[in-house]
C-alpha cells in the first residue's frame, strides 16, 4: 500500500484577511482525499503564533480562546534541524532538556493564507530556505503579485492592456501627486498590497480622492489611483498547469455586485451559503465560494472569451506563477474594451468553483491533487544539483582537504 502524503494546511495569519483565510483552510481540509493524504491543520493567530490540533477542524472554535488553546499544541517550524524519516517537522513550543516536545511531520504545505504574510512571499521564503514544497507561486512570483503596481507593469510588459495607474506611498505629498494626475475623475483608489476588496472605492473628484488615499493609508503603506472604468463589468478566470505541463483555464465568471465595485461583502457574505437552487450549503460553500456570480457569461463572444484566456495564460507564464491563481479583468460593457486588473495568487476557496464550471470540469479534490504534485515536483527540480561554490567561487577550503 502506498504511504499517504503528509500535508500541513496553514491558515489564519496576521493580516486583514485572517477570517477569510480560516474559511479557505477549512474548505481545503474538507476536500483533501483521506485515502491519499494524512492532513493536519495549522492555525496562525493574529499574533503570529502557530497552533495545531483536531479542534481546529471545527468552525465553531474560531477564534480560539485561552480555554480552547489548552486543547491545542503551539508549534514552530524546526528550522535548520535534521529531518525525521525524510520529512520536515513542526515541533511543540516549550519542550526542553527534560521534556521532548511533540513533533508533527509533513511532506508539503498548502498555504491557505490570504493577504500579507501568506501571499507576499514571506511564508514561501521561510519554507524555501528549508527546501519545503509549498503549493502556489515561489518567493519571487508571490512578492511581485502582492504589489499591484509591479503586477500592472508586468502585465503591460506581457502585452496586456492596463488602465492608467498612479502609485502613492505613505509619507509622499498626496496633494502634489494628485495635482500631477493626468487622468479624469472619477478614479478608483485601492491599497497596493492588500486584498482586492478591502479599502477600495470610487472617488468622485480630487477632494474625494485625497480622502480615499488617506483612508487607504490607515490600512496599507501605499495606494493606487487608477482610471475608473465606466459601465463596469468584471470578468475573472483561473489558470493552472496540468500534469502534462499544459496551461488550462477555468470557467470565466462575472461576479455580481451591489455597488460601483466588488467589496468584501459582495465577495464573501453575499451568497448566504445558498446554491443556485437556494439550498443551504455547508462549509465548502462559504467564503469566496458563497459569492453571487454568473459562470461562462453569455454576453462574452468567442473573441473576447479567448482574449481573456490568452492574456491570463501569458501573464501566468510571465511572472513564473504556479498553483491555480485567479486573474481579474475589467470591462466597459458599453464599448466591450477589456483591461487587466490584478492577480490573486491564492484566491479565496482556491477558486475551486471556477474549475467545477470549466469546459472540462475539475473537482476541488482533483485540483488539490494536481497542485500538490506540482509543488513537490517544482521543489525537486529547483534543488541544488551542483557545488554551490564551484567554478572559481571558493575562497575557503574544507578542513582536512
Amino acid at each position: 500500500m502506498t504511504e499517504r502524503v503528509k500535508v500541513a494546511v496553514v491558515f489564519g495569519g496576521p493580516s486583514s484577511e485572517h477570517d477569510v483565510s480560516i474559511l479557505t483552510g477549512l474548505q481545503v481540509l474538507e476536500a483533501l482525499d483521506p485515502a491519499k493524504y494524512e492532513v493536519f491543520p495549522v492555525y496562525v493567530g493574529l499574533d503570529g503564533q502557530w497552533w495545531t490540533g483536531d479542534a481546529l477542524r471545527n468552525r465553531k472554535n474560531y477564534i480560539p480562546d485561552a480555554a480552547l488553546k489548552r486543547e491545542l499544541v503551539r508549534v514552530s517550524l524546526n528550522i535548520g534541524a535534521s529531518r525525521e524519516g525524510g520529512r520536515w517537522l513542526l515541533r511543540e513550543v516549550g519542550g526542553g532538556l527534560l521534556k521532548r516536545g511533540k513533533t508533527f511531520a509533513f511532506d508539503v504545505v498548502i498555504p491557505a493564507l490570504h493577504g500579507t504574510w501568506g501571499e507576499d512571499g514571506t511564508l514561501q521564503g521561510v519554507l524555501a530556505s528549508e527546501g519545503i514544497p509549498c503549493v502556489g507561486g515561489n518567493v519571487g512570483a508571490m512578492g511581485l503579485t502582492i504589489n499591484k503596481m509591479w503586477t500592472t507593469g508586468a502585465a503591460a510588459s506581457a502585452g496586456l492592456p492596463v488602465p492608467a495607474t498612479m502609485y502613492v506611498a505613505r509619507g509622499q505629498d498626496v496633494a502634489a501627486k494628485l495635482d500631477a494626475w493626468k487622468g479624469t475623475y472619477p478614479v478608483f483608489v485601492k491599497p497596493n498590497y492588500l486584498g482586492s476588496s478591502i479599502g477600495a472605492r470610487v472617488a468622485k473628484d480630487r477632494a474625494d480622492a485625497e480622502q480615499a488615499v488617506a483612508e487607504v493609508f490607515r490600512l496599507d503603506t501605499a495606494a493606487l489611483v487608477q482610471r475608473c472604468i465606466g459601465n463596469l463589468v468584471e470578468y475573472n478566470v483561473a489558470v493552472r498547469r496540468n500534469r502534462k505541463g499544459q496551461l488550462e483555464t477555468s470557467a470565466i465568471e462575472r461576479p455580481l455586485r451591489v455597488g460601483e465595485s466588488l467589496d468584501f461583502k459582495d465577495k464573501y457574505l453575499s451568497g448566504g451559503g445558498l446554491d443556485k437552487l437556494g439550498n443551504k450549503l455547508g462549509a465548502a460553500r462559504e467564503g469566496m465560494a458563497s459569492a453571487t456570480r454568473v459562470l461562462n457569461p453569455p454576453e462574452l463572444d468567442a473573441a473576447r472569451d479567448g482574449q481573456i484566456r490568452n492574456w491570463a495564460k501569458a501573464l501566468f507564464e510571465a511572472v513564473d506563477m504556479a498553483g491555480a491563481p485567479r486573474l481579474d479583468f475589467l470591462c466597459d460593457e458599453a464599448t466591450g474594451e477589456i483591461w487587466f486588473n490584478e492577480i490573486n495568487p491564492l484566491p479565496g476557496s482556491f477558486a475551486y468553483f471556477l474549475w467545477e464550471g470549466a469546459q472540462e470540469p475539475v473537482g476541488f479534490s482533483e485540483l488539490l491533487d494536481d497542485i500538490i504534485l506540482e509543488a513537490r515536483s517544482r521543489m525537486r527540480s529547483h534543488a541544488r544539483v551542483v557545488d554551490p561554490v564551484a567554478n572559481g567561487g571558493a575562497i575557503f577550503r574544507k578542513r582536512g582537504v
